[in-house]
């Protein structure tokens, strides 16, 4: 730290503790990891595994991994996006305009966990022109889905989202994004069905509308053939004639086929226009899609884990030094739990001109776990808190001890 408060051989006494502590905090995330790769192995979609072992796939094993997830992404300071505000950005619509629906049925669990809700300024094209919007963003997004076994979909009949081969039923797929708008999330399921919003639909109705009126102007002496044919079989020649149909005219098929086949032409012709004019548009739509997931995707499944394990590990050791540091440069016993949070935040505005909301409870909690004997043979955690509210940490050197005590007893099989 450079703020003065520490002097001398106490900078060198605390860099001694930071190391020691971040690598015992290292030790404890690697068995979160090891229990990870212990449940997580069957429900892993990138790891082949025998058919026999699927089987082992149960409920509670489901369950834990989805526990061990949301445990990881709350220690590295993600705060939850429950079902109902997931629910509230699929009808919302920031930078892809367009209409799009999610079944969140397919799925067994769906868990999603973000960091950084603040707003950006970013250009999007609107009326041929490109505006400047605020958007609010999540700066990373972590998503978990548990996929319903074959028999949901085989018994609905449904189609996999993205082709028989873009997934595999009770698996469980993690994704972590970046950037990611807030009422956007739709686009990052699997799922999501693209279509037209009202004015799409409004900018291909009236066209061809318009334009079959056209073609109804152009192919109306041939239908005019059509139902005089059909009324001098049906009615009789003199209901014909009132239409201009002679009986020459009927009895010479051609005129009739030809009639046929134009309105038929011009109709199909309309008809292929508007969709493959609908076609590109979706096609366009589902390019902005991919876009928008192949920028903003930073990891997918195991690789996820391990990206936030490492985040969690680095937002714990933070903390837990930062309260350490705190305590041990104030005065023995005069800071209060609530005074302690109100320093921390307070020092990160004027060192850095950060605002943030400290979380004092959870670094709090990890030192007063970490307990063992100081020099003099007492056995004291790392932090306590004392009659009268006040927090006392250990000394430099005592705590330094315990820490080495901890490590050396991590492993006892005698």
């Amino acid at each position: 730290m450079k703020d003065g408060k520490l002097q001398g051989e106490q900078v060198a006494k605390f860099r001694q503790l930071a190391e020691i502590l971040s690598a015992y905090v290292h030790y404890d995330f690697q068995r979160t990891i090891d229990e990870i790769k212990k449940h997580y192995a069957t429900f892993d979609p990138d790891r082949e595994i025998d058919p026999r072992q699927q089987a082992e796939a149960s409920e509670a094993s489901a369950e834990h991994v989805v526990t061990l997830f949301e445990t990881v992404a709350k220690r590295a300071n993600y705060f939850e996006i429950t079902a109902d505000q997931i629910r509230e950005s699929f009808d919302a619509v920031t930078l892809i305009d367009l209409q799009t629906e999610v079944d969140l049925d397919d799925f067994k669990r769906v868990r999603c966990f973000a960091t950084g809700d603040l707003y950006k300024t970013t250009e999007v094209k609107k009326l041929f022109r490109k505006r400047k919007v605020r958007v609010d963003v999540l700066q990373r997004v972590l998503l978990l889905l548990h996929f319903q076994d074959a028999d949901y979909f085989n018994k609905r009949k449904k189609k996999r989202p993205l082709g028989e081969a873009s997934f595999q039923p009770g698996k469980i797929y993690v994704y972590h994004y970046k950037d990611v708008p807030k009422f956007d999330l739709e686009l990052l399921f699997p799922n999501v069905q693209v279509g037209m919003t009202w004015k799409d639909k409004l900018m291909f109705g009236v066209p061809a509308v318009g334009g079959s009126i056209g073609v109804l102007f152009k192919a109306a002496p041939q239908m005019l053939i059509i139902i005089g044919a059909i009324m001098f079989f049906v009615a009789g020649a003199d209901w014909a004639a009132k239409v201009g149909v002679t009986q020459d005219s009927v009895s010479n098929v051609m005129p009739v086929l030809t009639a046929l086949m134009g309105v038929i032409i011009a109709l199909g012709g309309l008809a292929f226009k508007q969709w493959s004019n609908y076609r590109n548009k979706r096609i366009e739509f589902l390019k902005d899609v991919s876009e928008q997931l192949f920028f903003r995707n930073l990891a997918t499944n195991r690789s996820v884990f391990h990206s936030v394990i490492d985040s969690a590990e680095d937002e714990e050791n933070k903390e837990m030094l930062l309260v350490l540091y705190h305590l041990i440069v104030s005065p023995k016993g005069s800071l209060t739990r609530n005074q302690l949070d109100a320093r921390i935040e307070q020092w990160m505005k004027e060192r850095f001109g950060t605002v943030i909301d400290f979380d004092i409870d959870g670094p709090l909690e990890n030192l007063k776990a970490l307990r063992g004997p100081t020099r003099d043979g007492r056995e004291v955690p790392l932090v306590q808190t004392d009659a009268d509210g006040h927090l006392l940490a250990a000394t430099l050197d005592d705590a330094k001890h315990i820490i080495d005590h901890l490590w050396d007893n991590a492993f006892r099989y005698a």
